[in-house]
């Protein structure tokens, strides 16, 4: 008789694979006590067989393909619910085996033969047995993550910047805390500083809001030598992932959405997140790469005849070079770089130094304390939405009475998700506008990126030609300029 094995595990939490060995180990004491031969082992650790798993199990496949091809006589497992905890991969391993005339399975110690009407009922027993301990185990998870997220304690992984305290004894979570613990990072040239993870995290958030581009961010952290959340290099989707998470102003989230305020504090200010979250949600940013940037104007201003962008190009006659910003579709107008880019600083610097550049912001937008409550009310009628789901689930509100309040909650979560989204004064222009605007201006230097998304964010800019033989000046009626924040103040530029 030549025996087939299996042996399976879903987890594997300290990755020793103790569970699958001893599996291993009484398996093939089975087939040496009965005299059989060895045909074959097969392990896959830390997978799931319910019928919910998400990942694959290669070594099974190799079994099912071992039993398909007839290279054994009787397959070995410890327990049904090793091989598999969904009842229609049973019934179909059944019906191949028997097609494949490998009739016989030891289960425990246990033979059975599956041309017997008794053993296939007692197996089914077995498979039925094992999906529904699956199903219950899924229930159970399930119920307590919910429940964990409704009472605001954390789930999973624990968050970058933050640090877990467990009861010595019992193990119970007794708090979640900023994690303060001073590292060091080692830079490739042997440089040595000092880091904390929430103040990572909180550097991170004050280089977003204040216009520094994610490329820039991660070339920093990298070169400095500080480990990634997961100790390897930092890489713009995982800070602008964690730029995103509400849990870093205390949030608790289930399935992608905030369902209240978690037991623990958060490491940035709420006005400070959700300026963050506005400033990468920013539709404009994916039509630019900033942080590629390397010439002022490129791309932001555009072609007023033929609405195309402007590039950087360089002209040639009789010796003299001259670098210009030119139409990049049809050359339909151009202007030398040094000029354009003066020009434009000094208007941008001019029109967010007026006195009264706070109360012109505000009174087109909203302040950011105005965006954290729009917020803080869209997440107060989600609790209340969520009731009422409870008291039609319990049967204690009719479904007509749910309905109408479904309607009137998600009407209501909306208006206010769509005023945080379109409020608040632009996070880049903070500390920048007033008294401060030229100071701020002058500190970025080189900080080409910051200023571009600067003057991207306060003005339109289209470039008219200059005209077949015109010697006029470059001035204003080269430019048809407008500001984003009303038709009013388009006479200020």
């Amino acid at each position: 008789m030549r025996a087939l094995r299996y042996q399976r595990a879903s987890q594997d939490k300290k990755e020793q694979g103790k569970s699958v060995h001893d599996q291993g180990v009484l398996n093939a004491k089975e087939i040496t006590s009965h005299g059989w031969s060895d045909a074959g082992s097969f392990t896959d650790n830390d997978r799931s067989a319910s019928r919910h798993a998400t990942k694959g199990r290669p070594e099974f496949e190799l079994l099912i393909e071992a039993v398909r091809s007839g290279k054994g006589d009787v397959l070995v497992i410890w327990e049904m619910a090793r091989k598999e905890r969904d009842l229609a991969v049973y019934v179909q391993i059944r019906d191949m085996c028997v097609e494949a005339g490998m009739y016989f399975w030891l289960v425990g110690g246990v033979l059975f033969d599956l041309r017997d009407k008794n053993d296939r009922m007692m197996l089914g027993f077995q498979a039925v047995q094992a999906e529904w301990m699956a199903d219950s185990i899924r229930d159970n998870v399930l119920r307590g993550i919910v429940g964990a997220a409704e009472a605001g304690r954390p789930h999973g992984k624990i968050t970058y910047g933050y640090r877990r305290i467990y009861h010595s004894r019992t193990r119970a979570l007794e708090r979640q805390e900023a994690d303060e613990e001073i590292r060091q990072a080692t830079a490739a040239d042997g440089t040595a500083s000092d880091y904390t993870r929430a103040g990572v995290v909180r550097e991170i958030f004050d280089k977003v809001t204040g216009g520094t581009p994610l490329i820039t961010i991660e070339n920093d952290l990298n070169a400095r030598g500080v480990p990634s959340p997961a100790e390897t290099t930092w890489r713009r989707g995982v800070i602008r992932k964690m730029v995103l998470n509400p849990a870093y102003i205390g949030k608790r989230v289930l399935r992608g959405e905030i369902v209240g305020d978690g037991v623990w504090d958060g490491l940035v200010d709420a006005d400070v997140y959700w300026a963050a979250v506005r400033l990468l949600k920013d539709p404009s940013r994916t039509t630019t790469r900033s942080g590629r940037a390397v010439h002022l104007l490129s791309y932001i201003v555009l072609c007023d005849v033929c609405g195309g962008p402007t590039s950087r190009n360089t002209a040639t006659r009789r010796g003299w070079t001259s670098e210009l910003y030119a139409c990049l579709k049809k050359k339909c107008a151009a202007v030398p770089m040094e000029v354009l880019d003066e020009y434009v600083q000094r208007v941008v610097v001019a029109w967010l130094s007026r006195p009264d550049i706070y109360d012109l912001l505000t009174a087109q937008t909203a302040t950011d304390a105005d965006v954290a409550h729009a917020h803080a009310e869209a997440d107060r009628l989600r609790g209340d939405l969520e009731d009422w789901r409870k008291l039609a689930e319990t049967g204690q509100v009719t479904p007509i009475s749910f309905a109408r309040a479904e309607k009137g909650l998600l009407e209501q979560i909306a208006a206010h998700d769509a005023r945080a989204a379109e409020a608040g004064i632009p996070p880049v222009l903070r500390g920048r506008i007033g008294e401060q605007a030229v100071q701020a201006w002058a500190e970025l230097g080189d900080e080409v990126a910051v200023k571009r998304d600067i003057i991207r964010t306060v003005a339109d800019i289209r470039l008219k030609p200059a005209g077949k033989g015109s010697r006029r000046p470059f001035g204003r009626h080269r430019l048809d300029w407008r500001w984003k924040f009303g038709p009013e103040y388009d006479a200020a530029a």
